[in-house]
This record gives structure tokens, sequence and C-alpha cells, in this order.
């Protein structure tokens, strides 16, 4: 429902710390927990290799492939038209919509208040988000 209002009805929550505003709660609380919250309080996951610390499981385990795995033991995910190749499928799938989709099939997502339009519904809503709001 909030996507479809007008941002003048829209009841936003705002940081008490900075200029962030957002249209929902759980964002506004995201934002407390990433940006604002004492250091000392946070939960970290150190890296066992090196200095490096992250607040989520899931970027820890994102460095350790990045930085502290042989590129022999990773499994890659390689494009079946082309030489590129990833270690994450999300990566792969965008870049065979990006590169070897024919503009004629692209399912593509356009912006309702401009002539903008986009392959990827993410960046959409970044525009929206910029642009509209």
């Amino acid at each position: 429902m909030l996507k479809h209002t007008d941002s003048e009805d829209v009841k936003w929550f705002k940081c008490e710390h900075c200029p962030y505003r957002t249209k929902f709660k759980f964002d506004l609380k995201a934002h407390m927990e990433s940006k604002h919250r004492n250091p000392q309080d946070v939960k970290w996951f150190q890296c066992e290799h090196c200095s490096y610390k992250a607040k989520l499981k899931s970027n820890l385990k994102k460095h350790i492939l990045s930085k502290h795995t042989n590129s022999q033991d990773i499994k890659w995910f390689k494009c079946e038209y082309c030489p590129y190749k990833v270690k994450w499928r999300t990566q792969l799938k965008n870049h065979i919509i990006l590169k070897h989709t024919n503009p004629e099939d692209v399912n593509w997502f356009r912006c309702e208040h401009c002539s903008y339009k986009t392959k990827q519904r993410f960046i959409l809503k970044n525009h929206m988000i910029s642009k509209h709001t």
C-alpha cells in the first residue's frame, strides 16, 4: 500500500540522529542498528585469518570467500555464453540478463512517473526512492 501512496500522505519514520527517513519502521530500526549503535554493544563476527570483523555472519562468509579462499577451492558459476565467471549465482544471473539477453525479450521494469526503464527491479526501486520521493 505504501508503494503507491503519495509521499505527502505517508507517515515517515525519521531518525533522531541524522536526516534519514523511511516509510517502514523496520527499515528505521535496521538503520539505527547499523549506523547509530555503540560499537561496544555489537556482537562482532571476527575473521580467524585477519583483523576483519563484521556485524553479520553472512558478510564474514563473503569476506573469507573473497580474501582467504584459494581460487581452486571456490565453486565458480560460469556463464554458458562467454568466459565470465563469478563466485555468486546472483551475479551470474545479472550478468546474463545484462549482457546476453535480447532487448526485445527482456522484462523491463518501467517507472510509472517518468520514462526510465531498467532490466533489474532493485535498480528501479532505487530510482523511485531517489527521484520520486
